[in-house]
């Protein structure tokens, strides 16, 4: 991909971004200063947002999959949004349509304008996905990592010459925790359940300890050592 791609890309996306999430603020706006201005209880608030119409539920998957297929775009915001606005279960939803359509747009583009990733303290990250006896397995927790650049995670996904069915499973597969934690985490914060809210904090800090079975589960390279390389080298000079 050539820089002028990229930066194209990205400035597009980063424009979509912002008119989708005017148009968000323009449908709650209304919500939100009649809230303040009237003191209204938890309980109105959430009368309130969650009967602005599900139309919004669109806008909300739109940003959410810009957002996804954008480099270093943090998205979790609008995630735990969802669930705030839309409730536990539909937030759920929007978050795994959002985060899917995302990624496979993400993958489309890399696919079209092909780029090797620059060498980064990520980097080797990628190669260990790469390199795991269980490919479908470390990539589908790339995935859901919040901690693993999903730049890196789509640019393993395309080395590794999977077909798009079997990618496009990973993705589902991989955003499955995580939107289910975002969305339930938002709209335990909006009841005021704080144990929920700890516990959606805690397990999506236990989603860090998967890298664990990326790392473990690594394919064994033998190396031919030293001695007999020199031999092989000698043996193929002579046959020349």
């Amino acid at each position: 991909m050539k820089l002028w791609h990229k930066v194209l890309f990205i400035s597009l996306g980063i424009l979509g971004l912002v008119g989708l999430l005017f148009a968000i603020w323009i449908n709650y706006r209304e919500v939100v200063t009649t809230f303040f201005a009237y003191a209204f209880d938890r309980q109105t608030l959430i009368n309130l947002l969650r009967h602005q119409g599900k139309h919004n539920a669109v806008l909300f998957m739109a940003v959410i999959a810009i957002g996804s297929a954008i480099p270093g775009m943090p998205i979790a915001a609008v995630a735990v949004l969802s669930g705030v606005c839309f409730g536990s279960w539909l937030g759920f939803g929007i978050n795994i349509v959002g985060i899917f359509f995302g990624n496979l747009l993400a993958l489309y583009i890399l696919g079209e304008f092909p780029h090797k990733a620059r060498p980064s303290r990520f980097r080797p990250i990628a190669d260990r996905l790469k390199n795991m006896n269980h490919p479908r397995l470390g990539l589908s927790i790339g995935y859901a990592v919040p901690m693993l650049p999903t730049l890196l995670v789509n640019y393993a996904a395309i080395e590794m010459k999977m077909s798009l069915r079997n990618k496009a499973i990973c993705i589902l597969i991989g955003s499955l925790p995580v939107s289910f934690l975002y969305a339930f985490g938002g709209d335990a914060l909006l009841i005021g359940n704080t144990k929920t809210v700890v516990i959606t904090v805690v397990l999506i800090l236990l989603l860090f300890e998967l890298y664990e079975v990326i790392r473990r589960d690594q394919r064994v390279t033998l190396k031919m050592p030293a001695n007999l390389t020199k031999i092989h080298e000698e043996i193929k000079n002579e046959r020349s």
